[in-house]
């Protein structure tokens, strides 16, 4: 007790000390008004609540709270005339020890303060009021006897003590232990006027019997009996909480009267004290017999809620086993049935009397002369039967029930189930396996299964099989090391480990070697599994020898880009560095001349023409591919502009028109006046112009070259198209509004360059967009020229948001087309600026 009371402290101090204080200062007014209120004659009290505060105190809040019990004991001791503190202190002790030693003995029977069960009921009775009180009225006599030195009156001061404690246990504490928590069920109405009639006849009965003056209080009857029959409705209808506060009202009416010298106690008494100790019998007898009934009723109570609850619970479980059962009593020859054997006829419970002929009437014609047979042998040779057979139900389903009845000497019990979904579950679980076996052994992945404490191959698909190269009686009963599988012998113990630690092995690589001594690359999987009693190990592989190498090509493709790119990027430098000692080439050839002029050194003038023209068509060459080179390594910007288009055409034109005039070529040229401007990269569209109409000049002898400039609007469906083949998907979240622009009808303009030339073969026009080629060999040494002017033209094209195309026939000529937005659409840009 003592390590308990020091845990509180540390544990809680101001709550503790709070609860203490406030148990000291009720004990002590509880005290006080029992000196002040209760005492009817000289040192005779019919009751000490002091006693039953002090209990339930400890039993509701803990027997460490005793200082609180003590401190209260001690402070009324103190202020009892001639007291001192060696007595107050003895007093005190001993109330302390009763209040302990009974919550105790209680909690030692697992005592519930609701007072519910009889055994609750029967020890707050027995070991608090009748046993514990013992303590403190021996005590305190013997103290009070010791203190007037006088030992005549021991036995009267005990039993006047004791009976005192006792009867404060008995009244106070059942109300403060059923009262201390409010209920929380909520009562109706009716309920509660049955609580007000109740309350309002006791305080009448009570008045009647117990204070009232007038000739009822003496009459013959034994009145004090009357309000019996109000303890008994309250423990039958009300519970514990309103028989302990009866037995509490008719003991204060009781008292009351006493003191106001009225009641039936004082007929047949000569003195108070006899009265009072008539008045404490037959409280204690009202009290006890109430509070017993109360538990009675309230363990009866309880009884038929859990049987509820267990039919409840039986009826649910049937439900949900779709479980019935049925007995007959065979010497009344009388049949019932659950309500589960209603609903598994398909039939509400109670639509029909049971009876064998009714339950047939459900049972399938050719299973009907088993159950019958199987009935009549139980009923005649008491014979158990357990069979299967289907029901027809009145929706016209089949269900399929099992059934099994046990005898005895009078009954006939059976029990019904509904095993339907278990049958059903049952072959599909046949069909599952056999499609198992099957997928097993027609999956393309390498499956087998092996055991996991001595490795042996128990079975393997033929993918499996094939991998390896072993047949089927090779392979069974022999284990991964016998087979000389791992290329790596400590690839076995590795994936043991794994498995043996994770239970699941995915996606492992490993090297296997196959029976002819190749080795591959398997991915595996492995997992646990139990095939009856046995721990087995499956094992998923698949070959993925051809993707490793596949990736190994993969990669030397993407070294081999990479070098591309490379290439690329030595070719754009080299191509800049060459122009710089090329431009100075040309340029002091052209003043070579004009100082051969000058000096009339006329002989010289071809040879240094012949340099200038040479280095002027290395420039070019070189130009070209550093155009090439720029786009491939992705160096090549746009710089995007607005220009009227008919301003381009006359600069294209007028730089055009000497090579025209050279093969006697007539160029015309056709476009509105009206054409308006456009917006994209001039310097690319002019080159790409002057490619095509070099081109037509150069591939045309005394013909005519016609360049056509015409503006077109596309259709709503070709607009749709080109968005879709640009990439930029509708309703792309915050891109829609600027991607939308892809999908309206934009402006188009159309470049067409067309001559009578040479022509092309279709074999010659499927190539004539790749680098570095030409129509043919001998075209290439007869009009000169290193075949990247029409790859640049249309990588360009493809740049500025248009394309160009290609139509010939050999000895007519040739067409090409450009078709550019007139507005032109950077798709990133646009994208970029809406997320933003």
């Amino acid at each position: 007790m003592q390590t308990k009371f020091l845990n509180a402290i540390k544990g809680h101090s101001w709550r503790y000390f709070l609860t203490v204080g406030a148990i000291a200062l009720i004990y002590y007014a509880a005290s006080q008004f029992a000196v002040s209120t209760l005492t009817l004659s000289s040192e005779i009290y019919p009751m000490w609540p002091a006693a039953g505060i002090a209990q339930v105190g400890l039993l509701l809040f803990g027997r460490q709270l005793w200082p609180g019990i003590a401190i209260g004991g001690f402070l009324f001791s103190m202020s009892v005339p001639s007291a001192n503190i060696g007595t107050a202190l003895i007093s005190a002790g001993a109330r302390t020890l009763q209040a302990w030693t009974g919550t105790y003995l209680l909690q030692g029977i697992n005592f519930n303060p609701g007072l519910d069960r009889l055994k609750d009921v029967l020890g707050i009775v027995g070991l608090s009021a009748f046993a514990s009180t013992l303590i403190s009225s021996t005590i305190g006599s013997i103290v009070v006897c010791l203190t007037l030195s006088s030992w005549s009156n021991f036995g009267t001061i005990w039993a006047t003590w004791w009976v005192g404690d006792a009867m404060g246990i008995l009244l106070v504490a059942p109300l403060l232990l059923t009262w201390h928590k409010l209920p929380k069920v909520p009562i109706n109405r009716k309920q509660m006027i049955e609580r007000v009639i109740w309350v309002l006849l006791l305080l009448a009965v009570g008045w009647l019997v117990f204070c009232s003056r007038t000739r009822a209080a003496y009459a013959r009857y034994p009145l004090e009996y009357l309000p019996f029959p109000l303890v008994v409705w309250a423990a039958f209808r009300f519970g514990q909480r309103y028989t302990a506060l009866s037995n509490f009202i008719l003991c204060g009416f009781a008292i009351w009267g006493i003191a106001r010298g009225s009641g039936p106690f004082l007929k047949h008494a000569s003195s108070i004290p006899q009265a009072l100790l008539s008045l404490q019998a037959f409280i204690a007898v009202i009290a006890v017999t109430g509070l017993v009934l109360a538990a009675t009723v309230a363990e009866r109570h309880q009884a038929e809620a859990s049987l509820r609850a267990s039919e409840a619970s039986l009826a649910n479980a049937q439900r949900i086993a779709q479980l019935g059962n049925w007995d007959l009593d065979r010497n009344a020859q009388q049949l019932r049935w659950s309500e589960e054997i209603y609903r598994i006829l398909g039939q509400q419970p109670g639509s029909f009397e049971p009876s064998l002929e009714a339950f047939l009437e459900y049972v399938h014609p050719e299973d009907r002369e088993l159950v019958k047979t199987s009935i009549e042998a139980a009923l005649f040779q008491q014979q158990p039967y357990s069979i299967d057979y289907r029901l027809i139900l009145p929706d016209g389903s089949n269900r399929t029930v099992y059934e099994q009845a046990a005898i005895t000497s009078l009954y006939i019990t059976s029990t019904v189930q509904d095993i339907t979904d278990r049958k059903q579950a049952e072959a599909a679980l046949r069909s599952s396996e056999e499609r198992f076996s099957k997928a097993f052994h027609a999956s393309p992945v390498g499956i087998s299964i092996c055991t996991l404490t001595d490795g042996c191959f128990l079975d393997a698909n033929e993918s499996f099989l094939r991998s390896l190269g072993w047949l089927q009686h090779e392979f069974i009963g022999r284990t991964a090391s016998d087979l000389g599988m791992f290329v790596n012998s400590e690839d076995g113990r590795r994936l043991a480990q794994i498995l043996q630690s994770q239970n699941s092995i995915s996606n492992q690589e490993i090297k296997i070697r196959t029976k002819a001594g190749e080795v591959r690359d398997w991915l595996l999987s492995m997992e646990l599994i139990d095939l009856g009693s046995t721990q087995c190990v499956l094992i998923m592989t698949t070959d993925i020898t051809e993707r490793l190498r596949s990736e190994e090509f993969r990669r030397a493709a993407l070294a081999a880009e990479a070098a591309n790119r490379s290439k690329s990027i030595f070719l754009a430098n080299m191509s800049h560095e060459l122009r710089t000692p090329l431009n100075a080439i040309i340029g002091y050839s052209e003043i070579l001349q004009e100082d051969a002029r000058d000096l009339g050194a006329e002989e010289f003038i071809d040879d240094l023409q012949r340099i200038n023209t040479a280095g002027k068509h290395l420039l070019d060459l070189i130009k070209d591919i550093l155009d090439l080179t720029k786009i491939e390594a992705g160096r090549t910007d746009l710089h995007v502009e607005t220009f009227t288009i008919s301003t381009l055409v006359e600069e294209v034109v007028a730089t055009i028109a000497p090579m025209a005039d050279k093969n006697s070529n007539i160029l015309e040229i056709q476009y509105p006046e009206n054409i308006g401007s456009m917006q994209t990269d001039l310097t690319k569209l002019r080159q790409s112009l002057l490619n095509l109409l070099s081109n037509a000049a150069k591939f045309t002898c005394s013909g005519t070259i016609t360049f056509t400039v015409t503006r077109s609007i596309e259709t709503p469906a070709e607009a749709e198209k080109r968005g879709k083949r640009l990439g930029a998907p509708r309703g792309s979240g915050k891109a829609e509004n600027s991607l939308s622009l892809l999908y309206s009808p934009q402006d188009w303009i159309v470049f067409t360059v067309k001559d009578t030339g040479i022509g092309m073969s279709s074999e010659q026009l499927a190539k004539i967009f790749d680098p570095f080629t030409q129509a043919d060999s001998s075209t290439t040494k007869k009009y000169g020229g290193t075949g990247l002017g029409l790859t640049i033209t249309k990588k360009f094209c493809e740049m500025m948001g248009g394309d160009i195309t290609a139509f010939s026939e050999v000895d007519k000529g040739s067409t090409f087309t450009i078709r550019l937005p007139a507005i032109f659409t950077d798709l990133s840009i646009s994208t970029e600026k809406s997320d933003n």
